[in-house]
């Protein structure tokens, strides 16, 4: 059974299990491509999801920004008609890089969700660690991880981990010029 036919077999058990869904789904496509299996969403309360975003850095070429929360942000900060982003949750498949904390701190996210913590990369269980400036921005921020279902966490995780070493190689390799 492939991983699309496995998540098609869990269950919400709890109210984040929906979105984490939804996001696991879009996580998986970006995997499928050769990218990092992340995927953003910046949703309301309601459940609308305003703007999506999946890992692209090593789609069409290289591009180190490429990542899923910065193609969301990208998209909603594109949309003609928007709601303020502090009424907006940004969730991720992934704990966001120092990177996309940064960027979701500027542009005024009120919450940001991550289905997965990530101790090598990931700054948002760091959030002290940050600079004065940030420091300020990220006690305006709600951040949490999402309370997931043992299986949707099981899964989350296994798909996290998924081809981390192969992805983390070629994007040495291609910083260095000899990779995509």
């Amino acid at each position: 059974m492939n991983r699309m036919e496995q998540l098609a077999r869990l269950n919400a058990e709890t109210a984040d299990d929906g979105p984490a869904l939804g996001l696991l789904a879009e996580a998986l496509a970006a995997g499928a491509r050769g990218d990092y299996p992340v995927a953003a969403w910046l949703m309301d309360a309601s459940g609308r999801v305003w703007a999506s975003g999946q890992n692209r850095v090593f789609s069409d070429g290289f591009c180190s920004a490429a990542h899923a929360e910065m193609q969301a942000l990208d998209t909603f900060e594109r949309l003609s008609v928007r709601p303020a982003a502090t009424g907006l949750s940004l969730w991720v498949s992934l704990e966001p890089c120092p990177m996309c904390l940064a960027r979701a701190l500027y542009a005024g996210v009120g919450e940001i969700v991550y289905l997965v913590e990530d101790e090598a990369g990931g700054m948002v269980h760091r959030r002290d660690q940050l600079p004065p400036a940030l420091l300020e921005l990220v006690r305006r921020v709600r951040c949490r991880p999402a309370r997931l279902g043992w299986a949707v966490a099981r899964f989350a995780g296994e798909l996290a981990r998924a081809s981390r070493a192969e992805l983390r190689a070629a994007l040495l390799a291609a910083r260095e010029g000899d990779g995509p």
